[in-house]
């Protein structure tokens, strides 16, 4: 499609000069933001990029989901630094954390049937119950939201990025901008 058409030189070339080679550390961020460990970090990473590209899948299709993979082939090494999810906590929290084991698209099929409304208020749970996995509070997902975003524009092509807002506007702060 046009998404390989456009050159990457020269596109929003300061942003992109600034985080090729070196990336943006959201790992760092993540950690120092949080107050976790590098480890809890990755996972953490992992996961939330993982329910994005669940739910891009869901909502985008497999080819954009796959972009996205390509963009950043770590999130599969930091999922795995992920904590498996606790059974106690309900069906939902259960429903959830299977959701965050990675089996290609059993998270957007979660998402995407429920649908409209009720999928954004799912992937705001499914946020909240990851963080939960980390002993994190709910409201620790306010910090996140700006991290994953400012990570994924410094990999992604701007118009990728868009689409990945136009599913997920809890990423701009719950679509408030």
């Amino acid at each position: 499609g046009p998404l390989h058409a456009r050159p990457q030189v020269g596109y929003e070339a300061g942003l992109l000069a600034d985080t090729k080679g070196h990336d943006m550390d959201l790992i760092g961020q993540l950690s120092q933001q949080l107050g976790v460990d590098g480890t809890q970090a990755q996972g953490l990473a992992g996961g939330l990029l993982k329910l994005v590209q669940g739910t891009v899948k869901e909502k985008l299709g497999a080819d954009t989901a796959n972009q996205l993979g390509q963009a950043i082939p770590e999130m599969d090494t930091w999922q795995k630094a992920a904590p498996p999810a606790e059974p106690e906590g309900g069906g939902l929290m259960g429903a959830l954390g299977g959701l965050m084991g990675g089996q290609g698209g059993g998270a957007g099929g979660l998402l995407g049937a429920l649908g409209g409304a009720a999928a954004q208020g799912a992937e705001v749970a499914a946020v909240v119950s990851l963080l939960g996995r980390f002993n994190l509070d709910a409201s620790k997902a306010t910090l996140v939201a700006p991290l994953l975003l400012d990570f994924l524009k410094s990999r992604l092509d701007p118009a990728l990025v868009g689409k990945v807002l136009s599913v997920l506007p809890l990423l701009t702060g719950g679509g408030t901008s």
